[in-house]
């Protein structure tokens, strides 16, 4: 049996033997992506880099190196596709316009008192001209038809998650997000006047507002809970009826706009509920001030094809803030995944870490470079 000593020792000199192939093998692959760039060719080709790995592990003699080899191979080209990133010019990347600064238009879902309306005015202003719409997908089709400038929908709830459906609309119609709006959400019960809640039977909400109330009617069993498409529409439904029976859970905005009395202040859950906002328009927007970058991809259904994304942004040193999955409605058991992470589409870091992320996908689309509010 050899020695540690003569064991390291070997060990060093196959080390140094490595280090001067890897160096000559990072030469080539830089004249690949040279070459590449020069005939317009696609950077990075999968089937070619499956067909390298395979070939390779097949040279190795012991079986049970197989599997480690391809890891070993697989590893090494990542590193090689990481460096030909690097080559990738910049120039040919995003176009970024500049915002629309007047006569605005914005869009939103719901009746005023609505939450997404005070996201609106937060984030704009109080005068901005704005137009509301029935459904969610509406204030999309505004904007297709041009009907207004920019829109705004919720997007995820600190306490009760995601909403799905406004994830699935901004990637399928295209649109971007041009910024980002955090509102601390109140969630009242309102009643017509001379209400009580011992006499309530029914409360009326977005399917939000009720989950996000689940502790206190679940304490107030009498009072049956019904979805409604906005809590402000809500409001508005109960303020129409005049029965005392009937309660909406609600903005104090719309307590005032519906001439309803708070019953009850603060029936959410968790007190520090917040929700985040998304305005969206047709454009990437040039912002000095954007802090965040959202993309959305899909990738290879295979072990460690998420990993090697992940792995692309610590290895760039970038900020990873949240990542959503959402099914391919035509393909079982395959997801998008929404990433957001801190940075800017001018920085070059930024740039070549997509350009790396794409290696490693079958489909990538920014959805965003926008500020945080």
């Amino acid at each position: 049996m050899k020695d540690l000593k003569t064991c390291r020792d070997e060990i060093d000199i196959i080390d140094q033997q490595i280090i001067d192939l890897f160096e000559k093998r990072m030469n080539v692959a830089k004249d690949v992506v040279n070459y590449k760039l020069e005939h317009q060719m696609e950077i990075f080709q999968a089937e070619r880099e499956k067909q390298v790995i395979e070939k390779n592990v097949q040279r190795v003699h012991t079986d049970e190196l197989k599997k480690y080899a391809q890891l070993f191979i697989q590893d090494m080209m990542n590193v090689s596709k990481a460096y030909q990133a690097s080559f990738v010019p910049s120039k040919k990347t995003y176009e970024l316009k500049e915002p629309k600064s007047h006569d605005i238009v914005v869009g939103y879902q719901g009746v005023p008192g609505s939450f997404s309306e005070h996201a609106l005015e937060k984030y704009f202003s109080q005068d901005i001209k704005r137009k509301n719409y029935q459904h969610f997908e509406d204030v999309f089709q505004a904007l297709l038809r041009d009907e207004i400038d920019y829109g705004v929908v919720p997007l995820e709830n600190s306490s009760t998650g995601a909403i799905n459906d406004n994830y699935d609309l901004i990637r399928d119609y295209g649109f971007f997000i041009v910024g980002e709006q955090s509102l601390s959400i109140s969630q009242h019960l309102l009643g017509v006047k001379g209400s009580c809640i011992e006499e309530l039977t029914d409360v009326y909400s977005h399917p939000q507002g009720i989950l996000q109330c689940s502790h206190f009617l679940g304490q107030h069993q009498h009072i049956h809970p019904h979805e409604y498409e906005n809590t402000a529409t809500a409001a508005q439904y109960v303020s129409s009826k005049k029965d005392k029976r009937f309660a909406a859970i609600a903005s104090s905005k719309a307590a005032k706009l519906y001439h309803l009395d708070i019953l009850q202040e603060n029936i959410q859950d968790i007190k520090s509920n917040s929700t985040r906002f998304i305005i969206f328009g047709k454009n990437l927007e040039k912002r000095a001030d954007a802090t965040c970058v959202s993309v959305v991809f899909t990738v290879k259904h295979e072990v460690g094809a998420l990993y090697e994304v992940m792995k692309v942004i610590n290895d760039h040193q970038i900020n990873m803030l949240r990542i959503e999955s959402r099914p391919l409605k035509e393909t079982p058991w395959e997801y998008y995944f929404y990433v957001d992470f801190e940075g800017q589409l001018e920085d070059v870091s930024i740039i070549q870490a997509i350009e790396s992320i794409k290696a490693y996908t079958n489909t990538l689309r920014i959805l965003g470079n926008y500020p945080k509010r």
